[in-house]
């Protein structure tokens, strides 16, 4: 499982995976399945179509505090407007902290992913622009509008709804980030094959884990035994996994996944590849550090499973 708090590397992984290997307009091709707005998917549209402009805020508020976010959204109803001023997005936040820290070199169009949900909005009769001017200090702004009330002004009035935030007013847990993770690998599986998310996973902990390897080339199994409880403490689920260090071997035993807990309560079908997130993870850890690394049966229902790894 990788969690939702260290999912932000691996999804930009993914990004630059696809341009590297199958162009930019593969990259696009995803963006428009995972942004289609048929109620299935991201759920901007559902917003939106039960509240109208009100849904954006709605939605937003929501996503952007989990994320813990510095921003301030703006909206007004009978001005037609609504604005998003992100003082400094989490997500590219974190790509480029990880850029400083270790050198993990983020997608080069990122942020162009968000310019998608455009599509919810459109679809039901509003207006959607997005100012990237920022993104390189991870900043931007979004103005949705509706064309047949708004008059081009940003007025914060009596009738405005305000909302501002700093990212130390909330914590950063957006477990809907399993949505999107489950979706990519669907996406590389379904079309290029199991040898493709294989090689996905290689790249991303090549890339964003590359600590976590030297890590374990220096002090052996514990490093990573931590790395393992660290993520399900991540998840709130600590009691989901458990863990038997030996000289020579990692036991894990996972009684369920909070990822697939997470998207079964909110509905979302889970792909037959979704496991590989684990698998192939755990898989290329072992292929870079020297270990022999063996995955147990896994109940696709709960992501109830159990691995080894040996020296």
């Amino acid at each position: 499982m990788i969690s939702c708090r260290d999912f932000i590397p691996a999804y930009s992984e993914f990004f630059k995976y696809l341009e590297k290997h199958h162009g930019q307009k593969e990259v696009e091709l995803f963006w428009d399945k995972l942004f289609t707005p048929d109620g299935k998917g991201i759920p901007l549209v559902n917003f939106v179509a039960k509240s109208g402009i009100r849904g954006c805020f709605e939605y937003w508020a929501g996503s952007l505090n989990e994320e813990a976010a510095d921003f301030t959204m703006y909206l007004n109803e009978k001005r037609g407007f609504f604005h998003i001023v992100m003082h400094h997005c989490p997500s590219k936040g974190r790509l480029l902290e990880q850029q400083k820290k270790i050198g993990l070199e983020p997608y080069a169009h990122y942020c162009l992913h968000c310019d998608y949900y455009r599509g919810a909005v459109e679809k039901h009769g509003l207006k959607y622009l997005y100012d990237f001017t920022g993104v390189d200090k991870a900043a931007c702004s979004i103005i949705i509008y509706d064309p047949k009330v708004f008059d081009g002004r940003i007025i914060v009035d009596e009738d405005t709804v305000v909302m501002d935030r700093k990212a130390s007013q909330n914590e950063y847990f957006h477990q809907d980030f399993h949505h999107s993770i489950n979706r990519c690998v669907h996406f590389i599986g379904e079309k290029f094959g199991d040898g493709e998310v294989r090689a996905l996973f290689a790249q991303y902990v090549k890339n964003a884990l590359a600590p976590l390897i030297n890590q374990i080339k220096e002090k052996g199994l514990v490093p990573l035994q931590e790395h393992i409880l660290s993520s399900y403490e991540k998840e709130k689920a600590p009691e989901a996994v458990k863990t038997a260090l030996s000289d020579d071997a990692l036991e894990v035993e996972v009684s369920f996944c909070p990822a697939v807990r997470h998207l079964r309560e909110k509905g979302n079908e889970i792909s037959p590849w979704f496991p590989k997130a684990t698998e192939y993870t755990m898989a290329a850890i072992a292929a870079l550090c020297g270990l022999t690394f063996t995955m147990g049966e896994y109940d696709h229902e709960t992501g109830k499973t159990s691995y080894r790894f040996t020296i």
